[in-house]
């Protein structure tokens, strides 16, 4: 295992803030919120075209980091992210991709402890980069993290099939 600071794996790219008029109710492309983060289906569009380091696609990290934490490898179409998510794109000489996204899953309140703000609690850009990770070789990440894809692939699996079975 060797120790790293998060920013020598991981590029932390902030999400773009937005004006209240630039949220459309249809668009071009959707605009990920921390809401439809986690749970709301209520989706804001946008128009506007952007610098590609602004949108996310199918299989890229994400991390919501105001009100609501944690990570998310992105399962939809080409997106924009709003400025409360980051984008973490890994060094792939270093890091694997799935295994950064269960580590952090799994160091979530670790990572929350000194989070700031009364109203909206938050953590900064430069606390996520001084994060310590110790990480095993790299062909080991590579391993756990495509066992743990896997379990995960198998749980969503059995809960649509559920869903159907519900439903009929």
């Amino acid at each position: 295992m060797k120790e790293y600071k998060f920013s020598e794996i991981c590029r932390v790219i902030n999400g773009r803030a937005y004006k209240q008029e630039e949220l459309l109710q249809n668009g071009t492309y959707k605009v990920l919120r921390v809401g439809n983060f986690f749970s709301s289906d209520r989706w804001y569009y946008s128009d506007l075209e952007l610098d590609e380091d602004k949108y996310c696609n199918s299989g890229d990290l994400l991390f919501a980091w105001s009100a609501s934490f944690g990570p998310k490898i992105w399962r939809g179409d080409k997106t924009i992210y709003h400025y409360h998510i980051w984008k973490l794109v890994e060094n792939s000489s270093y890091a694997d991709r799935n295994y950064i996204y269960y580590w952090l899953l799994n160091s979530v309140n670790k990572l929350t402890a000194g989070v700031h703000g009364s109203v909206m609690a938050h953590m900064t850009k430069k606390e996520m980069e001084d994060q310590k990770i110790n990480l095993p070789d790299l062909n080991i990440q590579k391993k756990v993290g495509a066992i743990l894809a896997l379990i995960d692939e198998k749980i969503r699996k059995n809960e649509a099939i559920n869903r159907n079975l519900q439903a009929a």
